[in-house]
């Protein structure tokens, strides 16, 4: 989606209350009344650009910032801004101005939005959604909306944020007919809160969670944090478990870290433990939850998408508060059916996508594992970059995921974007293309031997940008078709063959269920049915899943790795979308937004995406399932000696 700088943006803070109610918070704590103003204008060009698309209208509007994405619905440019607010602010209003309303007929429909799971590329045919289509009312009903979140910004301080949304274009389809809104007045008032009393606990920085176990094993890297000035403690799953008392055991994790952030205001979360067993596990116990099979439980979303029932989301543990002040269980109906969204039989949700603080896990399964993770961590942040002159390689691997965008494949045009906003920081960085377009000019391509060559040589970051399940990643050549054109990939079964040893990337992998780390053998081997699936291994006994391969393996792989639990989205158009967008603002955050440690640069990605759209159902579910594997506080590059 294109997206256009507003041509005339004033914002301005006075201290003076406009407007009827909106939205009151119920914070639990004595307020002071101190009332405040932002106010924001914003003008569009005085028409739209109207293009031809497939027999369809494809519309631009210059000021919009991005554009409305709901399947089978129609495309339509928006304005989003989001105000950031003192945590705990209350009587919060917003109001929205409509100024300079005016209509324009068209002679074809605006072209509805496709949207499909990065495993089915086909995308030919449009499908419209007769609730929109075959209706006089305008699409969306009215010209503005807002929404509410708490979380930490950009600068770590948590905030509540209040999002704006503005239609200026709006869709009448049995009239053939857009309405539009020439600029828009928009005004947030709300009263700050007093300053909350501080807590006596001694602040720190992270918090390992692992079973009692694997504790004596995770010491010398709590001692290499502290060392370092991130100050870290390590609970064990067992105390929490004992000292907690919420609906499941998830709950019971969430409740401590909700704990910990209120009285020593930690900023990282690292989940150490996955499965118990790579043969044969029980990963759910619930719709929402698993525990008896893992060594530290884990949330599932159910938020269903084609054959994904319900994906695993660390990022449950991340997301605290809600923009009342209260706790944001995932559960606001307490029906047990945690995240739910077009569940069948279950009441939506309302939560709060923001997090507070930034997780990640170690999805080990053996001490083993959890030895060689610690390890490659110890060697990697004990030297600098300026000691890495292999980390000044960047390997984009991709090749045409749905189409063309800019003149390129669209997951070759990612991993270009990718690399160029890492080397704004990084000006050494020099880009390997494994690409498609290389075929026929002797280059490297996404096929085995190159991929497995580029690791080898060492890199700061790997991007992959394509297809995926959980054992494997590929993607199409630049003049094939989906779904036989595939170049090869690599898969989990080829890992043996990276010999990077201590020259380790973190990787960046764009695909559906890379990241799904519920699988092992025997549960993966008997799931076989190909219409109706949990695992999607389709009988390949897969004991590990992609993204967190590369992290577990003891010699070599990765330092670090992200992927996506469930389908990943994109739309076959612009590819920095949904999915795709995740993945280019964490390197975003990484080149421009000065992250310089992994789960920053992750989990501000996440609030970075929030801030810029519309959420619906399906961009909820690519945020809930983008995992990331490694530790959390990750120095990028390690620590300059």
């Amino acid at each position: 989606m294109k997206k256009f700088v507003p041509i005339v943006v004033v914002s301005i803070l006075v201290l003076s209350g406009l407007g009827a109610a909106a939205f009151t918070t119920n914070v639990s704590m004595k307020q002071m009344m101190n009332l405040k103003s932002e106010s924001t204008s914003v003008l569009f060009s005085s028409q739209p650009t109207i293009n031809e698309k497939d027999g369809f209208v494809e519309i631009q509007y210059d000021g919009t910032t991005t554009e409305l994405l709901e399947p089978n619905r129609p495309v339509l440019p928006i304005y989003v801004t989001t105000y950031q607010i003192p945590f705990g602010s209350t009587d919060i209003q917003v109001v929205c101005t409509a100024n300079d309303m005016s209509s324009l007929s068209l002679t074809q429909q605006v072209i509805p939005a496709r949207i499909a799971p990065l495993s089915e590329a086909d995308q030919s045919v449009y499908m419209m959604d007769p609730l929109v289509y075959g209706r006089s009312e305008y699409y969306p009903s009215s010209v503005y909306k807002y929404d509410l979140g708490a979380g930490r910004n950009e600068n770590g301080q948590q905030v509540t944020f209040v999002k704006v949304i503005c239609y200026p274009v709006r869709y009448s389809p049995l009239n053939n007919q857009i309405s539009l809104v020439g600029s828009f007045d928009i005004t947030v008032t709300y009263n700050t809160p007093q300053q909350p009393q501080q807590s006596s606990a001694e602040e720190y920085d992270m918090v390992i969670i692992a079973p009692e176990k694997f504790s004596s094993l995770l010491q010398s890297l709590i001692d290499f944090k502290n060392s370092k000035g991130v100050i870290t403690k390590f609970k064990s799953v067992e105390s929490i478990l004992d000292e907690y008392d919420g609906y499941d055991a998830p709950e019971d994790i969430k409740l401590f870290i909700k704990n910990e952030f209120d009285t020593a205001n930690i900023t990282y979360v690292l989940l150490v433990g996955g499965l118990k067993s790579h043969i044969s596990a029980k990963d759910k116990d619930t719709t929402s939850a698993g525990w008896t099979g893992w060594w530290v439980p884990v949330r599932y979303v159910n938020m269903p998408q084609s054959d994904d029932e319900g994906c695993l989301s660390d990022h449950y543990y991340g997301c605290l508060y809600n923009a009342t002040g209260g706790f944001d269980s995932w559960d606001s109906n307490a029906d047990g059916v945690y995240a739910a969204w077009n569940k069948p039989g279950a009441l939506k949700d309302n939560i709060d996508l923001y997090p507070e603080v930034f997780v990640s896990r170690i999805p080990a399964t053996t001490t083993k594992e959890v030895k060689a993770v610690v390890k490659k961590i110890l060697t990697y942040e004990s030297s600098g970059v300026e000691d890495k002159p292999w980390f000044n390689n960047f390997v984009g691997i991709g090749g045409k995921t749905f189409a063309y965008y800019g003149g390129k494949p669209d997951g070759e045009y990612l991993c270009d974007l990718a690399y160029n906003y890492t080397k704004n920081v990084y000006t050494d960085m020099e880009l390997t293309q494994c690409y498609t377009v290389n075929r026929d000019t002797g280059g490297r391509t996404p096929v085995p031997k190159d991929i497995i060559k580029s690791f080898n040589e060492g890199a700061g970051f790997v991007d992959f940008e394509g297809h995926g399940n959980p054992y494997s990643w590929n993607t199409i050549w630049f003049d094939g078709e989906y779904p036989e054109d595939w170049t090869g990939g690599f898969h989990l079964f080829l890992f043996p063959f990276l010999f990077n040893g201590n020259k380790l990337p973190i990787v960046i992998v764009g695909g559906c269920h890379n990241a799904l780390y519920n699988v092992s053998m025997i549960p993966a081997m008997l799931d076989n049915n190909h219409s109706k699936t949990r695992y999607f291994c389709y009988g390949i006994p897969v004991p590990e899943c992609f993204s967190a391969g590369l992290v577990l393996k003891a010699h070599g792989g990765a330092i670090a790795s992200t992927g996506c639990t469930g389908y990943g989205f994109g739309t076959g158009g612009d590819p920095n979308t949904l999915s795709g967008a995740l993945e280019m603002n964490l390197f975003w955050n990484i080149g421009y937004g000065n992250q310089t440690n992994l789960a920053n640069a992750h989990s501000l990605a996440i609030t970075k995406y929030l801030n810029e759209n519309d959420i619906e159902q399906i961009a909820a579910f690519c945020i809930t399932n983008w995992a990331l594997f490694g530790d959390a506080s990750l120095r990028i590059g390690g620590y300059s000696s």
